[in-house]
This record gives structure tokens, C-alpha cells and sequence, in this order.
């Protein structure tokens, strides 16, 4: 840590956030149900979340969709059982090879909530 200190002239502080991770705000590894769709391509979809934090959310689809495409989400509520609706934008779309023998491409995206915050 000294030495990316000496690199980058940072304190103890950025140097925490900088070391393992550039997110703002702490991402919780959390399962919620998710339901997401772009009323613009009727493009519409079931999904788990991998991780989330206040403003954000990580999750796979099965099409990659460009940065900057505004989706409408349905997350399930960490305190009940109801869906909260959501809007997103999605920030980053990774697609890779699924490990099973179907050889599924799947998509992760990471999103930005608009106007609203998750928790």
C-alpha cells in the first residue's frame, strides 16, 4: 500500500477505495428478484441480481443491450415481499460464453438507478 501511496500521491483513505474498488458506495452480494424490460424494443426479461448497492444494481440478461438504454425494473424489497418499480440506465454490459455444455451466450449489466435509491 505504501508504494501506490508514493505512486499516486493518495491518503489512507483513497487508498482503500482506490486498492478494491472505483464504486462509490459498498455493493452488497444479495439475491433479489428482479423483473426488467425496455418498453422502446419490447425487450423484457426475469432475473436474480448478483450484487447491489443504494444507486446501482449487477445482473444477467440473455441480450446485451448498449450503455445508455434506460430499462424499467420490478425489484423485490429487501424488507417485504412487494416489487419496488425502478428505473435504471445501464452503465456496462459484459457477455460471455456460459460454462455448461449449451454454450449460451448471457449478458451481465451493471445499472444506475434514476431518481431513486434501492435501500
Amino acid at each position: 500500500m505504501k508504494v501506490i501511496t508514493r505512486l499516486f500521491g493518495l491518503n489512507n483513505k483513497e487508498i482503500g477505495t482506490f486498492a478494491n474498488d472505483r464504486r462509490r458506495e459498498k455493493r452488497y452480494a444479495l439475491s433479489l428478484k428482479l423483473n426488467y424490460s425496455n418498453p422502446l424494443t419490447n425487450f423484457n426479461g426475469d432475473s436474480l441480481t448478483k450484487n447491489i448497492c443504494k444507486s446501482g444494481l449487477r445482473f444477467p440478461i440473455d441480450k446485451k443491450v448498449p450503455s445508455g438504454t434506460i430499462m424499467d425494473l420490478m425489484v423485490e424489497s429487501l424488507y417485504s415481499n412487494a416489487l419496488l418499480p425502478l428505473k435504471a440506465e445501464v452503465i456496462w454490459a459484459e457477455e460471455f460464453i456460459a460454462e455448461d455444455d449449451a454454450g449460451d451466450v448471457i449478458c451481465e449489466v451493471g445499472v444506475r438507478l434514476v431518481k431513486k435509491k434501492l435501500y
